[in-house]
């Protein structure tokens, strides 16, 4: 398989404070996440699939995270 190593900046789902608050004391930024690693091309319908690593001369992967793709801002191949 091709290596491609791509930086995805992507909107994560999360949570402003923990515990009771006011409704107009949600924040209204999203969660912005930087990841980098190997694409895992088509193994996943409906998301980015990225390794965060992968032994040299083998297709061992470790660390996978699979983002799906409304939450996709931006793919880079570095």
């Amino acid at each position: 398989m091709k290596r491609t190593r791509v930086l995805v900046v992507w909107h994560d789902a999360h949570s402003n404070v923990t515990g009771w608050e006011e409704i107009d004391e949600i924040e209204d930024e999203p969660c912005v996440v930087h990841t980098v690693g190997w694409l895992i091309p088509d193994v996943k319908q409906g998301h980015v699939v990225v390794a965060q690593s992968w032994i040299a001369d083998s297709e061992t992967i470790d660390s996978v995270l699979s983002i799906p793709v409304g939450m996709v801002q931006s793919i880079q191949v570095l």
